[in-house]
């Protein structure tokens, strides 16, 4: 029997009424159907549908099956529009303006579709930054027009530039205006790149030919070209991060004249977002400081430098006439080479860097961060590939240095550092470097980028395919967080963390060591439902249920809303644990089966655990949002530093000398060091321009002095 679509049906009748106004007669008429499981499929199912109608600028039918859909079951509809993104103008060139009537047609008679308040903000955020889409398309036609008159040079170019950035560890200004080149960090050129070569891919086919011209004059008459290409990719950027902001995450867009603010709706996930970049900053910086007060080996750089001031790589590289006037690098592909220099285990001082931003987020011994990715290759097999490439551009960028004449110097750079090596070469190096074929070609797999998939960042995928040969830009690779990148990249997050996630282990741990009875990774049968739960433990009849959820530190807006559905998942997890343990009887069936003793009903607090710092002391329907190192260092110190001038002091934020359970559900509550710490951050915009419109990202900045002072004015010293 062939199921009806009451979706495709309601669609057909709103397109066959006169206009827009008799469409919503219709449905002031309409009879809302029972909320079934078939209708919410149906629904799903419908927008393919839209987004193909969008695409096609067909307004009648675009209009119809929105307002359909909507109509049927309001909630669902725009919470499946916004997982696709089907409402996003980047999908459709840039043409907004079908999207901002379809979303103004809703809105105009939001009574008709009983819609949740958040649905109707997201509507209006959609409104206003429809508003915005044809600034950002004019941008995007600027792009492409570039890239069609300099077709024949123009991604070798951006690539060497970027790649040069990397190698110089290019300082960028926050302050600078968003139209000007320095504003922009070089992992943002990264991007802009990636995206450069998407547009690319988008009007020609990417071939080896796409990278074999490069413009001598780029960093001459020509600079301030690919200046503005790059930075107009950037400003391109950050209207699809707007996009994403209000699809993924709980921001909204409000429009005010010629700007659309981008904002929190809660502000404290946005100071809880930035405290966590700052935090995670700070850590890094610890560990470098660490690393160079220890007896540490030579660096990469330091490496070459030496052997080319001795004299032993003077005949590394030499100068080709033909077919172009460049560097070419003779080291020649022996087994005793690679194995003295990339097929060690022994980690140069690089490596052990790259390792140490790993440790950031990471809960076991240094050792640990030598570890599994897939069955056959291994984080330290990463190192090894990133370790050739970082060789090989530290040789050419010294080889270059010692050029006295800068035009000679500049059109080398330009002719030689973007490297361009044929798969079966690629092979032949990384199976040098790790020992077996079948290594090899995973490595390659791993980190390869084929033009025509889709966005991908260089930093994530550096081995760009152009068919039968990979361009890689060897200072992004070298200068990339690449195991950390690699793993996301490929989705392999569950296999790196492996049987036992030591996060789990070490918050259970701590809480045991605290005087919690504890118990984690439990399977449990209760009240009828079968729970899992990470993290249960009772001290002084307080009864702790905790989610945990181990991520990377998010470094995109993507890679941010993929971390904010794990902490929601995790928040809907402890809604219905929370239900279920206020019955008493059924936390001492918990009791019971944990074999603890049986005591009067405890009091409930919930968390949810991170793994990363972003979020970190925000909160989900009630449930605070807590870092796992922060959560351990209240269960095990309760000490925060703070500086009192040129001297660091521990302050200390436990009630009392020694730990107590109130120390644990005050850090728990709205009233925490956490809090405190949100706080401290003061509202701050960042402005970029978009045509003849401004997008402006509300957020907020942490003034160091201020939230040292405030702290020693609220705790006492340790």
């Amino acid at each position: 029997m062939i199921q009806t679509s009451l979706v495709s049906d309601l669609v057909s009748r709103l397109i066959s009424v006169k206009n827009q106004a008799y469409m919503v007669s219709l449905l002031r008429k309409e009879e809302r159907p029972l909320a079934t499981k078939a209708l919410s499929a149906d629904v799903k199912a419908h927008v393919s549908v839209l987004a193909k109608h969008l695409a096609e600028n067909r307004p009648r039918e675009a209009i119809a099956t929105a307002m359909a859909m909507i109509f049927l079951e309001p909630d669902h509809a725009i919470s499946c529009m916004r997982r696709n993104g089907v409402l996003r103008a980047s999908r459709y060139e840039y043409r907004g303006f079908l999207i901002g009537r379809i979303a103004k047609a809703v809105l105009g008679v939001r009574d008709v579709f009983a819609m949740s308040p958040d649905r109707i903000a997201y509507l209006e955020s959609v409104k206003a930054l429809s508003c915005v889409a044809g600034n950002a398309r004019t941008l995007k036609t600027e792009i492409e027009v570039t890239v069609r008159v300099h077709r024949s040079m123009v991604l070798k170019t951006v690539f060497v530039l970027v790649n040069s950035l990397f190698y110089r560890e290019w300082i960028n200004d926050h302050e600078a205006s968003s139209i000007d080149s320095r504003r922009y960090s070089s992992e943002e050129y990264a991007e802009a790149a990636s995206f450069i070569l998407h547009i690319y891919a988008s009007m020609f086919p990417v071939d080896s030919m796409s990278f074999a011209h490069v413009d001598t004059d780029a960093t001459g008459k020509n600079a301030l070209l690919y200046e503005r290409l790059l930075v107009a990719a950037i400003r391109l950027a950050k209207f699809r991060e707007a996009e994403q902001l209000i699809d993924g995450l709980p921001y909204r867009a409000d429009r005010e004249g010629g700007e659309v603010t981008i904002s929190s709706m809660d502000p404290d996930v946005e100071r809880a977002v930035r405290l966590g970049f700052i935090q995670q900053r700070t850590q890094a910086l610890i560990r470098q400081f660490h690393l160079q007060e220890a007896d540490q080996p030579i660096s990469i750089r330091t490496l070459i430098d030496t052997g080319f001031d001795r004299g032993s790589f003077d005949n590394l590289l030499e100068i080709r006439d033909h077919p172009v006037r460049r560097l070419v690098l003779l080291m020649p592909a022996v087994p005793v080479v690679f194995n003295a220099l990339f097929a060690t285990d022994e980690l140069f001082r690089d490596e052990i860097q790259l390792l140490m931003e790993l440790d950031v987020d990471h809960f076991g011994t240094f050792d640990d961060l030598v570890f599994p990715i897939t069955d056959r290759i291994s984080s330290l097999d990463v190192l090894k590939a990133q370790r050739y490439f970082n060789f090989i551009s530290c040789a050419y960028q010294r080889r270059l240095a010692d050029i006295q004449d800068p035009v000679e110097r500049e059109e080398l750079t330009l002719a030689s550092t973007l490297l361009a090596i044929s798969h079966d070469a690629m092979v032949e190096q990384m199976q040098l470097i790790l020992g077996n074929e079948e290594k090899a070609r995973e490595v390659i797999k791993l980190l390869k980028m084929v033009p025509g998939d889709g966005h991908l960042d260089l930093q994530y995928r550096p081995f760009v395919d152009v068919g039968g040969y990979y361009m890689v830009a060897p200072h992004v690779v070298a200068a990339s967080n690449l195991v950390r990148n690699t793993i996301v990249a490929n989705r392999l997050r569950s296999a790196a963390i492996g049987r036992t996630d030591l996060m789990v282990h070490s918050v259970t741990e701590a809480l045991r060591s605290a005087g919690f009875e504890v118990e984690s990774d439990l399977k449990v049968k209760i009240a009828g439902q079968k729970l899992e739960l990470d993290i249960v433990a009772r001290r002084d009849d307080m009864l702790i249920l905790l989610e945990c959820k181990n991520a990377y530190h998010p470094v995109s807006v993507h890679e941010t809303r993929n971390s904010w559905d794990h902490i929601r998942s995790a928040g809907k997890q402890l809604d219905k644990r929370q239900d279920i343990f206020a019955d008493p009887a059924n936390q001492l069936q918990l009791f019971k089966r944990l074999g603890w003793k049986v005591s009067s009903k405890s009091a409930i607090h919930t968390g949810i655990v991170i793994a990363n710092r972003v979020f970190h002391g925000a909160s989900l329907n009630g449930h605070p949002i807590r870092q796992a190192h922060e959560l351990i260092n209240v269960l095990k110190s309760g000490r925060i530093a703070a500086r009192n001038g040129p001297k660091e002091e521990s302050l200390s934020f436990w009630l009392g000398t020694d730990f107590q359970t109130a120390d644990f559900t005050a850090y728990l509550g709205p009233q925490s060091i956490a809090s405190d710490q949100l706080a401290a951050l003061d509202a701050q915009s960042w402005r970029y321009s978009i045509g003849s419109r401004e997008l402006v990202f509300s957020s907020y900045v942490l003034d160091m002095v201020k939230f040292d002072k405030d702290m020693r004015e609220r705790y006492k010293l340790g």
